[in-house]
């Protein structure tokens, strides 16, 4: 121990009566804080504002603008004026893409927006159905510098999510302020539009039973004709009865003959009513039509449900129509004329389709659908007419005529009853088949009264449905939210989540952020001049006797470590009050980089006291291997695997992790385990020391003597 003072002690002397010696130790212990300091506070605030906004960016609109109901629209003119109150970023304005492509080119600016010239009108394309998604070209300088990319990169985003925000608000707001009409009903009845859409189905509900009263008297009509038939039959079969009781016989077949030219009667007096009903009712739809088209102000939004339910209408009215047909004695012109009566309901309902398609449409589109679809009323009505005239004029008088020869006969036949059972008989045949003529619309009455009832229970459901949704309370919710503040409904669509954030550990600026990497690599890059610029062996003896290897070794090392803690506090002062770094540990972090400096001093001390030159130029490589891998700056997940490997192995990485500890705060032991961790480099430095350098010592001297030869090399 006394021989390791006495070397200390003569290096003491050495250096302190030497003026030379005095300036360059001076200059060592305080060339390494400059490093620290000046790259601290070159990095204290790289991305905000008052640095960003030096980083010259242009932006060109060629926007020219459209022009929708009158109103002239210019979006790129308003991404220009919000991005003029935008301070974050250096904005430069300029007219042309040219320009602004040529000023990226030349390096005036990192980076160019420009704004397609048919921004606008490809915004607001959603509208005629051939969607275009507007463009913004981005220009963008990479050669110019390697970070200011990445920090303008974050302009286009910012701007699209911008205008992504704007577009998709304004939208909303839009679609809510036409909620007025969901809300009232704009009849001045009070209410809302369900209300009111629950009336006009409950009208609805009224006039589909009413049909059906009519239709089932119809049906009525014709049972008491049956009926009457069924009597005749039955006194047919009392042939005997009848022989003997000819003439009341001829009487009661002569009443029969009436009573069936009474039901062909009826019969073709319901054909004339269901035609006058058909027609009544393609009017009552035509209202309808422009009942539902008037309340969704001349568009097809919001119509969906009544047009299915005038469809519906239609399709049971043909229907109706097609079953009384049946029941005429049809000829070619009756039959066009049904055909041609068919082919415009099929018409109408093709409008009622393209009606309810329409909500990709202009009004104008929906307009001319509903013109069109009144015309195929109109049509409809004068065919139905015609239809109605021909039977009046052709069918009718046939269906009389035949009655009238039918009873002739019938009078011939009452002069033979009195003497021919056969003759009876006959008439017997003839009327079996009036039953059978009138069970004709009875038929297609009671189908038509089926489907009329099918429809009114659909109906009665979509009433309950409608009464369902008055009481949902995320109806009444919805309903009130649209009632009270839409602006504040469309701020929410255009942006649903807020990021609440809350750092961890945090960090005050990217100055202290950094510091623990910048104030270990000046503690390291200060121990590396000490062992450039002094001499780890002994040249001289300072008058010790029998000095072992270690002694040498420790002796010498007094000085190094002493340098090293004189660099370490000056830099560990000059963070704190000097560039005024975040510290939530002061004491923890000067502890923690004496430490450091220790460790580093003693390693690369080592390497040189056992390898001379040669472990100089080893310290030199592990800084570079350490600067890039260690994650000073760069996450280490992102470095190359082989930094990822390596990173575990480098002293850098306690030491930055320790320092960060005392900066931003404490994580249980996290602190002591760091730098219990580097107490391994201390043994590895041992080993080189005291027991590696022995063999190596005749090694050295004769690289020592080879560098002296040249005359050249230190």
């Amino acid at each position: 121990m006394r021989n390791i003072i006495r070397i200390f002690t003569s290096d003491a002397k050495r250096l302190a009566t030497n003026v030379v010696a005095v300036v360059m130790i001076i200059g060592l212990t305080v060339i390494p804080s400059l490093y620290a300091w000046f790259n601290i506070m070159s990095n204290w605030d790289p991305y905000g504002e008052a640095s960003t906004a030096n980083l010259n960016v242009v932006v060109a609109s060629c926007d020219q603008g459209t022009e929708i109901e009158g109103v002239e629209l210019n979006i790129g003119n308003m991404v220009v004026s919000n991005l003029k109150e935008n301070k974050t970023i250096g904005w430069v304005f300029v007219d042309s893409e040219e320009e602004a492509v040529d000023g990226v080119q030349s390096g005036d600016y990192y980076a160019a927006l420009v704004i397609d010239e048919s921004f606008s009108e490809d915004l607001i394309s959603f509208l005629g159905g051939d969607i275009e998604n507007p463009k913004i070209t981005y220009y963008e300088n990479e050669k110019k510098n390697a970070i200011a990319p990445k920090i303008t990169g974050k302009v286009k985003t910012t701007v699209q999510e911008e205008i992504n925000s704007a577009f998709v608000s304004t939208m909303a707001q839009a679609l809510l302020s036409m909620s007025e009409y969901v809300v009232t009903d704009n009849s001045g009845n009070g209410g809302n539009f369900t209300n009111a859409a629950r009336d006009k189905l409950d009208d609805m509900d009224a006039d589909l039973n009413t049909y059906i009263t009519i239709v089932d008297s119809y049906i009525a009509i014709i049972d008491s004709a049956n009926s009457l038939m069924d009597a005749t039959n039955a006194v047919t079969d009392q042939l005997d009865s009848i022989m003997e009781t000819g003439r009341s016989m001829a009487n009661s077949a002569d009443a029969a003959a009436d009573a069936a030219d009474g039901s062909i009667d009826t019969v073709s007096d319901m054909v004339t009513v269901n035609l006058d009903d058909v027609l009544k009712q393609i009017d009552n739809m035509a209202d309808a039509v422009d009942d539902v088209f008037d309340k969704v102000d001349n568009t097809s939004n919001g119509m969906s449900g009544q047009i299915d339910s005038i469809k519906l209408a239609v399709e049971a009215l043909q229907t109706s129509f097609n079953s009384a047909m049946e029941n005429v004695n049809m000829n070619s012109t009756i039959t066009q004329q049904k055909d041609a009566v068919n082919a415009d309901f099929d018409k109408i309902e093709a409008d009622l389709d393209n009606l309810k398609a329409a909500s990709d449409k202009t009004s104008a589109d929906s307009n001319a659908i509903s013109q069109s679809l009144h015309a195929d009323f109109d049509t409809c009505k004068k065919s139905v007419e015609a239809l109605r005239t021909t039977y009046k004029d052709t069918v009718d008088p046939q269906l009389n005529s035949t009655m009238n020869s039918i009873q002739s006969s019938i009078s011939e036949i009452q002069k033979i009853l009195n003497y021919s059972s056969d003759s009876i008989k006959d008439v017997s045949s003839a009327l079996d088949s009036y039953p059978d003529m009138m069970s004709f619309g009875k038929d297609k009455l009671v189908a038509t009264r089926d489907d009329a009832i099918e429809m009114e229970g659909k109906l009665q459901d979509l009433i309950a449905d409608m009464d369902d949704i008055e009481s949902n309370d995320q109806y009444n919710i919805l309903m009130s939210l649209i009632e009270s503040d839409p602006d504040l409904i469309a701020d929410f669509i255009s942006s649903p989540v807020n990021l609440d954030q809350e750092p961890i550990y945090a960090m005050a600026n990217n100055g202290s952020a950094t510091a623990p990497f910048y104030v270990i690599l000046s503690i390291w890059f200060g121990a590396l001049i000490l062992i450039a610029i002094m001499h780890t062996g002994l040249k001289t003896n300072p008058g010790c006797r029998n000095l072992r290897n270690w002694q040498k070794f420790f002796g010498r090392y007094i000085v190094f470590y002493l340098m090293g803690q004189l660099q370490t506090i000056i830099t560990v002062l000059g963070c704190i009050l000097y560039v005024g770094i975040q510290c939530d540990h002061p004491l923890m972090f000067w502890f923690a980089a004496s430490f450091t400096s220790f460790t580093f001093t003693i390693f690369m001390y080592s390497l040189a006291y056992a390898f001379g030159n040669v472990g100089e130029a080893a310290a030199v490589v592990l800084m570079v291997i350490q600067v890039a891998g260690s994650g000073g700056t760069f996450p280490v997940e992102v470095l190359p695997k082989v930094f990822q490997y390596l990173y575990k192995y480098m002293p850098f990485a306690h030491g930055m992790n320790a320092l960060r500890e005392a900066i931003a705060g404490t994580h249980g032991n996290d602190y002591w385990m760091y730098l219990t961790e580097m107490t391994a480099y201390i043994g590895v430095a041992l080993l080189f020391g005291l027991v590696i350098s022995i063999p190596c010592k005749k090694l050295n001297e004769k690289i020592e003597e080879s560098k002296e030869r040249t005359d050249l090399l230190v």
